[in-house]
């Protein structure tokens, strides 16, 4: 696993990601539907993924990390539910939103966690010994993978 940056870097990588996808939420000229090809995702299917992602994968090992010493963190291939959840079916903006309120659920639930917190380890199926602050990584590091594929999605998905 990488290092990690400082705490205070992380919450606000994790805010910065907030606000754009806020922006991007606010932009009426977006088409939610566009693809780039049958194969990729539309911006309603990344804003599906990173609601789910937020909820059901962060949340879920940030409270594991913060109520157990040793908490096993299963790792998950979300990229499968973009189909069986049926997400080009559902409301992007909705889904948007629902991330939006999710990750400020995420950073409250961070933001006063002391450091011993942040250090606990848990075990991670893929990476094995993980702390809190090495999950936060990760997630940012997901939150920048899609940042790039919705800025790439940006010149077709806006009218």
């Amino acid at each position: 696993m990488q290092d990690p940056p400082p705490i205070p870097v992380l919450l606000a990588e994790l805010a910065a990601f907030c606000r754009e996808m806020a922006a991007v939420l606010a932009d009426e000229r977006r088409d939610w539907l566009w693809r780039p090809s049958a194969d990729e995702w539309s911006l309603t299917e990344v804003a599906c993924h990173l609601r789910d992602v937020e909820r059901e994968v962060h949340q879920v090992r940030i409270r594991a990390l913060i109520h157990e010493d040793d908490a096993f963190m299963p790792g998950i291939d979300s990229d499968e539910w973009a189909r069986q959840r049926h997400y080009r079916l559902q409301d992007g903006r909705a889904a948007m939103a629902d991330f939006i309120a999710a990750r400020e659920e995420t950073i409250a639930m961070l933001a006063p966690l002391p450091a011993d917190v942040w250090n606990r380890k848990g075990q991670h199926t893929f990476f094995g010994p993980t702390s809190m602050s090495e999950i936060i990584y990760l997630a940012v590091q997901h939150d920048r993978t899609h940042a790039h594929q919705i800025d790439a999605l940006n010149a077709g998905a806006t009218r």
